[in-house]
């Protein structure tokens, strides 16, 4: 199914609120990747912090679900980010850190939860 991209002034995207697009500062680094890690490879919590994101987020969840990106690595990164407030650039990092299961599992709890956003956009739209 195609669906029509949708743009968002930044400022009205719920993820510019949190921690996902800027830099922390370096003694909170660690602790960061650490949760991030955490969260990513507990696919029960991962699969409940992206729901949460595509529940709350709608204006960045159309934004980034509806673009050419990897929705997979936008949802992990939005998970991590309203989770426990960690950046992106400290997701990838955690991502690397992962197992080729892990990764596998976290792909495929993200491409599950990209189908119920999709069904539930595409029935609203």
């Amino acid at each position: 199914m195609k669906i029509k991209r949708r743009y968002h002034h930044y400022l009205k995207c719920e993820e510019y609120m949190t921690n996902m697009w800027k830099q922390v500062p370096v003694e909170q680094r660690e602790e960061l990747i650490a949760k991030s890690l955490a969260l990513l490879t507990d696919i029960e919590k991962f699969t409940k912090a992206m729901m949460y994101v595509i529940d709350s987020w709608i204006y960045s969840s159309e934004a980034n679900l509806t673009a050419n990106i990897n929705h997979q690595a936008w949802l992990g990164q939005a998970a991590c980010a309203i989770e426990h407030n960690a950046p992106e650039d400290l997701t990838k990092l955690a991502w690397a850190m992962m197992t080729k299961e892990q990764q596998e599992a976290a792909n495929i709890a993200a491409d599950n939860v990209k189908t119920i956003w999709v069904n539930r956009y595409a029935g609203n739209s």
